[in-house]
């Protein structure tokens, strides 16, 4: 590690929490690294005295928490501080546990990886190119999600792509999927006779340690200690409780705290799965790379409402963390900037981003419909039971809404990807980064009158 010296538990685990919120008892009376602590307080105290950040930050050697840092709420209405205990949903996480589940049961002789789907679920038996490998590696042709009104926890996703067969593709291309770890989880129930999430509780939570983990058919607001999920909102609180996704088993469920989580990306880092790392890209979405402190892996996962993040680096005791209950930009580089806040080189914090004003004439005008280059259609509508002006995305799941704040100048800040849209030419809008930068025209759509 670049930094000087050991880091230590902290004599206080809020000392970068905001005004508005509230202190945390302290962890224990001993120090800390003066230089991390105050690369973390730098980069995140200013985001969240603005509402754009909620969660708990943890630094581990080995088993040992030696920073940390909670910042907004796990229940903002009830000003409930998050702690070291809160449970968090960390959704696409949960597809490496079902990746490892899997190399389980093939140690043991139940499974390989080589097998085709079919062999475990019969609806799939004409799909012989489907094998529980391309699905690992999202190349066995399947689609992105199940939709809306899927019956989950009813019905078998294997007997939907049976009975739709429209959906599927040829096996080869990769194809990002959560259907097809939906899948594996059923697989996992067939081959070992028992439901997936005690299988991987055994199998895999257990022995990682996770023992505050499981995996769960919901999110973790439903769960013992969990922490509720908001996403970008309107002043005064600036956060809202978001539009729930549906949760697909494998896919997602996994329900953790940040300790846990940092052993997750520990156990991986110290060789426990090497069968995950044998082809160029890991199996179950799992990232690795090389920074200052060495080789890294890492895992990440987002839902509405909610982040997880963590990195171990190979051959030390070092891990790292992030668990949040808020969706908003911090979230999407949070990986980059914890590996840079342990580096040799602190990533340059954000700007703050523009302060919100009373909705007026000029916010409501640009009301409509759009195509951008990068997002696709997007439709701007006011709605005051959402807070004035929302973001949504026709054609995909209700849950891509997003709260617009106005600011000045007449402009709309879409917070949860920190791009401020302006009025544009011929009726279309401009969009920019809200720390400046270059615009990118979004033409008014003309699949659709205006609103």
């Amino acid at each position: 590690m670049c930094l000087a010296g050991a880091v230590v538990l902290l004599a206080s685990a809020c000392a970068a929490t905001p005004p508005r919120a509230p202190a945390s008892p302290a962890l224990a009376v001993v120090a800390e690294d003066p230089q991390l602590a105050a690369r973390v307080d730098a980069y995140f105290a200013p985001l969240a005295a603005h509402a754009d950040l909620s969660g708990t930050l943890v630094v581990m050697r080995g088993e040992r928490p030696v920073l940390v840092r909670h910042y907004g709420y796990a229940d903002w209405p009830a000003r409930r501080a998050h702690t070291l205990d809160t449970r968090y949903s960390a959704a696409s996480v949960t597809k490496g546990v079902v990746a490892a589940t899997l190399v389980q049961l093939e140690r043991a002789g139940t499974v390989s990886l080589d097998q085709p789907v079919g062999r475990w679920l019969p609806a799939l038996a004409d799909r012989p190119g489907m094998s529980l490998r391309a699905v690992l590696h999202h190349s066995a042709g399947l689609p992105r999600d199940l939709p809306d009104d899927f019956p989950i926890g009813e019905a078998e996703v294997a007997t939907w792509l049976a009975a739709h067969p429209d959906r599927l593709q040829t096996p080869g291309k990769e194809r990002y999927s959560n259907v097809g770890y939906a899948l594996l989880a059923e697989v996992v129930s067939r081959a070992s006779g028992r439901p997936f999430e005690e299988v991987a509780r055994d199998l895999v939570l257990r022995p990682a340690g996770m023992d505050e983990s499981q995996v769960a058919l919901q999110t973790a607001d439903h769960v013992p200690g969990g922490a509720l999920p908001y996403t970008a909102g309107p002043e005064p609180e600036g956060v809202m409780t978001p539009v729930p996704a549906p949760l697909e088993i494998g896919s997602s469920g996994l329900v953790t705290t940040a300790t846990d989580l940092a052993r997750w990306a520990r156990t991986l880092a110290d060789g426990a799965y090497p069968e995950l790392f044998v082809d160029e890209d890991p199996l179950g979405s799992i990232d690795t790379g090389r920074d200052d402190n060495g080789e890294f892996v890492a895992v990440q996962g987002t839902l509405p409402g909610y982040s997880a993040n963590a990195i171990a680096w190979r051959g030390s005791d070092l891990a790292v963390s992030y668990t949040g209950n808020l969706f908003d930009y911090p979230v999407l580089r949070m990986g980059r900037t914890l590996r840079g806040l342990l580096g040799a080189t602190p990533p340059t914090p954000p700007p703050v981003r523009p302060g919100a004003v009373p909705l007026s004439a000029s916010h409501r005008a640009l009301a409509g419909r759009y195509e951008h280059p990068d997002f696709g259609t997007l439709r701007i509508d006011e709605v005051p039971g959402r807070g004035g002006m929302t973001l949504t995305m026709p054609g995909k799941p209700a849950y891509w809404s997003f709260h617009l704040t106005p600011i000045a100048d007449g402009g709309l800040h879409w917070r949860a990807f920190d791009v401020v849209f302006r009025a544009g030419e011929s009726g279309g809008l401009s969009a920019s980064p809200a720390g400046g930068g270059a615009a990118t025209p979004v033409p008014a759509s003309t699949d659709a009158p205006s609103p």
